[in-house]
């Protein structure tokens, strides 16, 4: 970190990396040895699999940085843009060198790594004599060969994983604090986050990816929202009660057709309410008042709803 004035520094950083990645030993069940008493390794031996003429390794290197510019205005506000990039390694797959029927398509050895640019400007702030705190970023992130597992029996019955399509992710997110001057037992915090996911390329060539789809688990909206009201009882004990809701939009469970299932929105309320002194505090709390069954993943691998 370089500051070049009181109120503005700059943040520089990189990262160099050198990554193999290797399968060794066999694949081998007891289906395909049919009691035999030598080991039948046929087509399960990753030894052989993966050496020469295929790939042996999923090999990556490279360097990957990161730039920050922090601006603090007053002792209330901080303001930073970022500029970051990410990787993650290859991989290797065990069905490799398998082809659908129509010869289009032939499962890689191995699959390159996928990587994020991301520009993001942010903000942390107290505003109001301190009445708000509002923090917050937006952002902008560029995906490139995005890895995804995928299962298609036309082309083998394993899994296997390709670098499947460009996409960029676009959104804003924040949190909040607000006690009001008129009624300062009352607090009110939130946070909230809005996303736009987009398939942008896409390199398998299958209709089961398609560009303009929204990428996986990435809902549009979720939101948070609590209020906590304090007051004083005698003897010093001071009682409180706070109201929570958490809203969630629907998702899509992977970016691949035939492998996916859609995960339903859901709202779920809370209650709390307790006492407390200096000494001691007790609680008395419902989580998920409705009983709301929220669901958080769904699958839809090896054509099956799970």
């Amino acid at each position: 970190t370089f500051e070049l004035t009181e109120q503005l520094s700059l943040l520089a950083g990189a990262r160099w990396y050198d990554i193999e990645v290797d399968l060794r030993g066999s694949a081998a069940g007891s289906f395909g040895n049919f009691g035999a008493s030598v080991d039948n390794n046929a087509g399960n031996n990753l030894d052989e699999l993966f050496s020469a003429p295929n790939p042996d390794l999923a090999q990556t290197d490279g360097v990957i940085t990161k730039f920050g510019l922090n601006w603090t205005p007053n002792q209330n506000q901080l303001l930073y843009a970022t500029y970051s990039e990410g990787f993650r390694p290859g991989i290797l797959n065990r069905p490799g060198g398998s082809t659908n029927a129509a010869g289009t398509f032939t499962v890689p050895y191995a699959i390159d790594t996928d990587e994020m640019t991301n520009y993001e400007f942010g903000w942390k702030t107290d505003l109001f004599d301190y009445a708000v705190r509002f923090n917050g970023a937006v952002f902008y992130s560029e995906i490139e060969r995005l890895q995804t597992t995928i299962f298609d029996p036309s082309i083998t019955n394993l899994t296997f994983s390709d670098n499947a399509a460009d996409a960029t992710v676009t959104g804003i997110e924040g949190d909040f604090i607000w006690v009001p001057g008129p009624i300062p037992e009352l607090s009110i915090i939130g946070a909230f986050s809005f996303l736009d996911t987009e398939i942008t390329r896409v390199i398998t060539p299958t209709d089961d990816v398609r560009e303009g789809d929204s990428l996986a688990y990435a809902p549009e909206v979720q939101l948070n929202l609590r209020a906590r009201y304090e007051w004083s009882l005698s003897s010093g004990i001071v009682a409180h009660i706070m109201p929570s809701v958490t809203y969630s939009a629907e998702k899509y469970s992977d970016i691949v057709v035939i492998n996916r299932d859609l995960i339903d929105s859901y709202v779920m309320y809370g209650l709390v309410g307790g006492l407390s002194t200096y000494q001691w505090n007790a609680e008395i709390f419902v989580n998920n008042v409705t009983d709301e069954r929220a669901e958080i993943a769904r699958t839809f691998t090896f054509d099956r709803e799970r």
